[in-house]
């Protein structure tokens, strides 16, 4: 599965390449959103001792000996990890997600983006068929997939998205809509009657629809358009399926103080919210603000979703050392300059003192938001795999 594209935001790009099966396709797979970890996060939860009081015991997570962990991976060439990527990428998710499910089964696993890695060519002994076959493993791995920009806003807010593209997307969702995977649609526009159209597309796939305000893909704030959220009721919602919507807000800048954020959140009607466990980028969220979040306006429960970066490294999350850079340690690798929100550098995210980084443990960013009372995460970066490809 090699069909790749190119999502062109303000300020965020991952370049890759689609594969012969559409030569007039061209593009590169996307990573949009803000992708973190959690600044201290680590250290709040710790000294939370009402969390620590209701929290069970994470087993620490140690990676199967494979050709990964193997010496002598290194390519002679430009260094290039001499590794498949694509498969890499998704044994990491398998990975991440049997950890988590194995402490809270309920716990959902959302996928960002990249529906190429949904796939694989077959290859035999002879020659790689040209059928695509789904990535089983991967897929179970997952309970949603959350897709940017189907109809509008792939190139320019409030701009239709090509059709070409958008005809890309939806041929992936109809494949896999019998795979039981719920899907998020992320769209950017302000127009009512946009709207109404993306959804009717999409009314056979039983997706939840957002459409997010301007500036930009910014993600800074809760849409206003329309003033009550599509699907408002007032139902508990215990699990991502049960949701007749969401909201999305990954850069909370602009409200300026925590409380502010806090208080506009918790004025919604939203069935879920996803959002970044941490305020500005460093603040962290607290059990108290959880619990605060975890009701409608109306009174009743909802769900939350963090969203958590698993594949780049940012210079202001709390896991980055002061004396971190490009190859030291071994898994940071280059500065990514077409980062959205700050510093970013790549990283060799099959490495497994990265991957440590982001789950197997209580101090790890996926135990501390599972600790914190997330139901589930929204994992971006996925589309990294790709950049490494065209290393």
């Amino acid at each position: 599965m090699g069909k790749e594209r190119q999502m062109t935001a303000q300020n965020s790009k991952d370049v890759q390449n689609r594969s012969a099966m559409h030569p007039a396709d061209k593009g590169v797979s996307r990573r949009r959103f803000i992708e973190g970890s959690i600044a201290g996060l680590g250290a709040a939860l710790v000294s939370n001792t009402p969390l620590l009081a209701q929290a069970q015991q994470l087993e620490p997570f140690t990676p199967v000996p494979n050709s990964l962990s193997a010496p002598n991976t290194q390519g002679a060439q430009n260094n290039k990890p001499k590794i498949d990527f694509t498969e890499s990428m998704r044994d990491y998710v398998v990975d991440l997600s049997r950890w988590a499910k194995g402490y809270r089964s309920d716990f959902s696993i959302i996928a960002m983006n990249a529906l190429e890695l949904t796939e694989f060519l077959e290859t035999t002994l002879f020659a790689t068929r040209g059928t695509a076959e789904p990535a089983r493993d991967y897929l179970r791995a997952l309970d949603g997939m959350l897709i940017e920009a189907p109809f509008y806003g792939y190139d320019k807010y409030g701009e239709p998205t090509n059709t070409e593209e958008t005809k890309y997307i939806l041929g992936y969702l109809e494949r896999l809509k019998l795979e039981g995977l719920q899907y998020l649609l992320v769209d950017y526009t302000n127009k009512v009657d946009d709207m109404q159209k993306a959804r009717q597309q999409v009314s056979g796939l039983d997706a939840l629809y957002y459409a997010a305000p301007p500036p930009g893909m910014q993600l800074s704030s809760l849409a206003s358009v329309p003033r009550t959220p599509i699907g408002s009721n007032p139902h508990i919602i215990d699990n991502i399926r049960s949701a007749k919507n969401f909201a999305m807000v990954l850069d909370s800048s602009p409200y300026g103080t925590k409380t502010a954020y806090l208080d506009a959140l918790t004025a919604t009607n939203y069935d879920t919210l996803i959002i970044d466990p941490f305020h500005r980028g460093t603040i962290s969220l607290t059990y108290e603000d959880m619990k605060r979040l975890r009701y409608k306006r109306v009174g009743t429960p909802r769900t939350i979703m963090a969203y958590i970066n698993v594949a780049t490294a940012e210079t202001y999350r709390y896991y980055w050392q002061s004396n971190w850079r490009a190859g030291s340690p071994d898994f940071i690798s280059e500065g990514n300059m077409m980062a959205r929100w700050g510093q970013e550098h790549h990283v060799h995210y099959w490495s497994p003192e990265w991957q440590r980084l982001i789950f197997g443990s209580e101090g790890s960013y996926l135990g501390g938001i599972m600790k914190l009372g997330f139901d589930g995460v929204v994992l971006g970066g996925l589309g990294e795999y790709a950049w490494w490809q065209d290393y």
